[in-house]
C-alpha cells in the first residue's frame, strides 16, 4: 500500500500547472508593458530627431541667402504644410520682421502634425554686412 501511494504522487498536479501558467501570464504581461513603454519612447524620441533635422533645414534656407533677398522675401511668409519628408509630416511657419534697416528676424516654428510633439521655434537675426567686408 505503501508503494501505491508513492506511485500515485508521482508528477506535478494540476494545481501547480495552473499556478505555473499564471506567474508565466503576469511575468509576460508586465514584460509586455515595459517594451510597449519602451518603444512608444523610442518613437518619440526618434520625432525628436526629426523635428531637429526639419528645423535646421528650415534655418538653412534663411541662414545662408543673401540679405537683400530675405528682406523682400514675401513669399515665404505665412504657414504651409511641408509633406516631402514622409517620416515627418509638419506644418511650417515663417513670420518676417525687420527691427531696423540693418536687421532682418525670421521667426520659424515648426509645429508636428503629431501631437506626440510640441511645436519648436527659433529666431534667425541677419544683419546687413559692413560696407567694404567680403560679405557685402
Amino acid at each position: 500500500m505503501i508503494g501505491e501511494r508513492r506511485r500515485w504522487r508521482r508528477g506535478i498536479s494540476l494545481v501547480e500547472v495552473m499556478v505555473a501558467v499564471t506567474l508565466l501570464g503576469i511575468l509576460v504581461t508586465a514584460h509586455t508593458l515595459v517594451t510597449m513603454k519602451y518603444a512608444i519612447q523610442a518613437r518619440t524620441a526618434g520625432l525628436g530627431v526629426d523635428r531637429a533635422a526639419a528645423l535646421s533645414a528650415a534655418v538653412d534656407l534663411y541662414a545662408t541667402r543673401p540679405f537683400s533677398s530675405i528682406a523682400s522675401d514675401t513669399v515665404g511668409g505665412g504657414c504651409r504644410r511641408v509633406t516631402a519628408m514622409a517620416k515627418f509630416p509638419h506644418d511650417r511657419c515663417i513670420a518676417i520682421t525687420e527691427p531696423s534697416q540693418a536687421i532682418t528676424r525670421v521667426r520659424i516654428i515648426i509645429r508636428p502634425v503629431d501631437t506626440a510633439l510640441r511645436p519648436d521655434t527659433v529666431f534667425v537675426d541677419r544683419s546687413l554686412p559692413e560696407p567694404g567686408s567680403l560679405f557685402s
